[in-house]
């Protein structure tokens, strides 16, 4: 306190110095200037009348300056330099120069002749000719150096004495604070003790006494308050949201856990600047947006792979106590929340452009027929079966997205018990029926697998992996299935000869409607593998996926017990 009371008094004393000091100066200007003017129109005056009565010729005439600091200069009615008493060179145009083209007043500027600053002006003679008179500028402002020393002299002084002064007062006037701030030390760290009333001052006797009084009532709650900041530690470490709170220094006063993890901060960051550890830019931004400002701050930052909802609110501003909260920053992690959005978007964008090429195809075929356009038999079957294979593609689009669906957001499922063997040679005795015309040979090891699951997803696994070998193999090539159990579960290998994948290409493969040629039509929606995927991860499964280019591929999925 007694800091603070002699700097505000600093403080006030050189403020009004400084004013005092702007009033000085703007009137030593003022002043200053109404001189020069004055000053400068005598000199001109003068020399506009030595030069009348002079007989020579201008030369002569300016030469006869040439040993005083005035310089003279004589110029034609265009303004070009006749005669200069410090520039032998004549013919120099003038006229743009600012005392030329307002005559009668005063100007500043530095010479390109002498390089040094002059005050000019300059007067049109009554026949025609410019006359201009300049003199050095330093020899005006000398008056403005000694007066500044002067007042800053004075000014020192002064403060000195009264520094030495508000020193002498103070010592005696704020000795008796240093109970009043012991007295809040220790009770600070927990413990009460009576302040004693023996300060000569009665107004201090009497603050102290209400001082007591409020401390021992603090100290009866001290212990109920830390039993409310533990359970409200405990509810800001539950909600599962980072939260930290800053003061008007933005400073770091409080993080819960979930702000310690994401930060990897400790108790040592504690009263420490926000960027210390916040490097987002963004976010440090925010803080300073919302303590100058008074600006909220709602986006998603993204952190470590993560994607957060980042909220930063001003709170009520304290100055008179730093220690409180003046800035709440949240930041929840939404990265799933944003991922699925994304593919929520994908999904129905890649559907809509999936669906319309059919649609298109089967109005186009429609048209043809509506309007008599295909005459024969053969050509009105040859168009009827492209329009059926166009809805069996569609129909076939529908349920696989209907099967995406059905794995990401249906909870409850039909288990039961399945014979995944039985199921594994229907699918392929099907699929070696559909693509008999390729001739391939098909391997199959499998065990007796028993699996507690939905039988549907199994044979959407099972259909969407084998069905990919024999798409992306040539004829007569090999195919090769294993089925069989491990001690958590089981694997289920699929190995084909076909063309492979390109390593660029192979972590998005199992994303929904990417193709590897994307300019193929092979009759697939698009999904297979997708569902595979997610039928994976609903069994809490992994799947492995090695490809070489031209070599073949192979798809190993591991599942795990649900029972």
């Amino acid at each position: 306190m007694k800091k603070v009371i002699i700097r505000n008094n600093i403080l006030l004393l050189l403020s009004a110095f400084i004013l005092f000091f702007m009033i000085v100066f703007f009137s030593l200007y003022q002043f200053e200037k109404k001189h020069q003017e004055s000053m400068m129109t005598f000199l001109l005056d003068e020399v506009e009348t030595s030069y009348e009565q002079f007989a020579e010729n201008d030369q002569a005439f300016v030469n006869s300056y040439d040993q005083s600091q005035r310089r003279i200069t004589i110029l034609d009615e265009n303004g070009f330099v006749l005669a200069d008493t410090h520039d032998l060179e004549v013919g120099t145009d003038k006229s743009e120069r600012p005392e030329i083209i307002d005559l009668g007043n005063v100007f500043i500027r530095n010479s390109d002749t002498i390089d040094i600053e002059l005050l000019y002006i300059a007067k049109q003679l009554d026949n025609g000719y410019y006359l201009r008179v300049s003199i050095p500028l330093a020899s005006q402002i000398q008056t403005y150096r000694q007066a500044l020393w002067t007042l800053i002299i004075s000014g020192l002084l002064i403060g000195g004495i009264y520094y030495a002064g508000l020193l002498k007062v103070n010592k005696n006037l704020l000795k008796p604070w240093d109970k009043v701030k012991q007295g809040l030390i220790l009770l600070n760290k927990g413990s009460y003790q009576m302040m004693t009333l023996n300060s000569p001052y009665l107004e201090i006797n009497e603050m102290l006494h209400e001082m007591n009084e409020i401390n021992y009532e603090t100290s009866r709650y001290l212990n109920q308050i830390k039993n409310y900041q533990k359970q409200l530690n405990f509810i800001l470490n539950e909600i599962k949201q980072s939260i930290l709170l800053f003061d008007t220094d933005k400073k770091l006063i409080f993080y819960n856990q979930d702000a310690k993890v994401l930060f990897d901060i400790d108790e040592s960051f504690l009263n420490q600047s926000s960027y210390k550890f916040i490097r987002d830019l963004t976010l440090n931004q925010a803080i300073d947006n919302a303590l100058d400002d008074d600006s909220n701050f709602h986006k998603d930052i993204k952190m470590k792979d993560q994607i957060f909802d980042s909220h930063v609110y001003p709170l009520q501003k304290h100055i008179d106590q730093n220690d409180l909260a003046s800035i709440l920053m949240i930041l929840k992690n939404v990265t799933d929340e944003r991922q699925i959005g994304h593919m929520k978007r994908d999904f129905f964008s890649h559907a809509s452009h999936e669906l319309k090429s059919p649609l298109s195809a089967i109005r186009g075929y429609s048209e043809l027929i509506l309007y008599d356009m295909v005459k024969s038999d053969r050509e009105v079957k040859d168009i009827s079966l492209k329009i059926v294979n166009q809805t069996k593609f569609m129909a076939a689009l529908v349920e696989d997205m209907l099967m995406l669906s059905r794995l990401e957001n249906i909870k409850e499922e039909s288990y039961q018990d399945i014979d995944l063997t039985n199921t594994l040679n229907e699918i392929t005795n099907i699929l070696k029926e559909t693509y008999k015309d390729k001739n391939m040979q098909v391997n199959i090891v499998a065990e007796q697998v028993k699996y507690y699951g939905d039988p549907m997803d199994f044979a959407k696994l099972f259909k969407n992996v084998i069905e990919n070998a024999y798409k992306y193999s040539e004829s007569n090539k090999n195919i090769n299935i294993e089925l069989k159990n491990i001690d958590e579960g089981i694997i289920f290998k699929v190995k084909d000869s076909g063309k492979g994948i390109a390593k660029e290409h192979q972590s998005r493969v199992f994303e929904r409607f990417y193709r590897v040629e994307k300019g193929r039509l092979d009759g697939g929606t698009g999904l297979g593998l997708a569902i595979v995927k997610h039928i994976v991860i609903k069994y809490q499964g992994q799947i492995e996926l090695n490809s070489i280019v031209n070599k073949g591929t192979e798809i190993i999925i591991s599942l795990k017990h649900m029972i």
